[in-house]
């Protein structure tokens, strides 16, 4: 039986990196696949070169025109989507060789899962090697808990992930009031109702270095990133509430508070 995968990709004005992100999907043996790049209205030669793409390979579907933001061209490829399974990478990242058709081949296994993810290597401006981002998962109590949990046993890194398409049909899309961390919501989201499945194998490269979004914006993706978990503690009723203020607490305030009295009582 066959599994299409739809990628997307959201860019503007970025010609230098874009090929790189193409090509990792051309490149990819798996043949049921379709890459949908959303065009912000790019102005330095890339729409004129995805139309040359377009034409040498079919899988490849592109629009252009302007958006309110990324959240918003994310679903906006979503909406044309035609995938079994959907993976969104940044015009700057890339996939490594042949994890197509691990991805289709798990999910195949898999049926209950919504997501399956797998590592991430960091990259910077020269493709050198920065870290890798373990992917992994415990639970969405955990993943709320991101100040303690993220990149502690819980990590989902969005360029190495891939959802099936029933998920986003039950979930929905993203929030378009999310500026730099709307996967993270969509994570909490999903896992409320469908498991993950981790591959203990490196998926996609991604890159963060001068001129990136996440380089350029990473105060402004944290911040984001606790205001989303906040609105998932629940009621001030339930304890779980209280549990995660005070951790929250303790682990952003704690350290502040005992150098303060340390220093009231010297």
């Amino acid at each position: 039986m066959s599994f299409k995968l739809s990628i997307i990709t959201a860019t503007r004005n970025r010609k230098q990196f874009l090929p790189r992100c193409l090509d990792s999907v051309t490149g990819q043996s798996y043949a049921d696949k379709e890459h949908i790049v959303i065009d912000g209205g790019s102005s330095d030669g890339t729409l004129e070169m995805l139309a040359g793409y377009a034409e040498k390979y079919p899988h490849l579907k592109w629009i252009s025109e302007s958006d309110r933001g990324i959240s918003h061209a994310f679903n906006k490829g979503l909406a044309l989507a035609t995938g079994d399974a959907i993976g969104v990478i940044g015009d700057d990242d890339f996939y490594e060789p042949e994890v197509f058709g691990l991805i289709a081949e798990e999910f195949a296994r898999h049926p209950e899962a919504g997501i399956v993810s797998g590592h991430c290597r960091v990259i910077n401006n020269e493709d050198q090697t920065i870290s890798t981002e373990q992917a992994g998962f415990t639970t969405r109590r955990d993943l709320i808990e991101c100040w303690r949990c993220w990149g502690r046993g819980v990590m989902l890194p969005a360029p190495s992930s891939f959802i099936r398409r029933q998920v986003i049909e039950a979930v929905g899309g993203f929030d378009e009031a999310d500026r730099f961390a709307m996967d993270y919501r969509h994570w909490i989201k999903i896992t409320e109702r469908f498991p993950v499945r981790i591959l203990d194998r490196t998926l996609a490269s991604f890159r963060h270095d001068a001129g990136t979004t996440s380089f350029s914006n990473n105060r402004q993706q944290w911040e984001e990133t606790l205001a989303i978990s906040k609105q998932y503690w629940g009621s001030k009723l339930s304890p779980d509430f209280y549990a995660l203020w005070f951790s929250y607490w303790r682990h952003f305030h704690y350290p502040q508070w005992r150098q303060r009295v340390a220093a009231m009582l010297k």
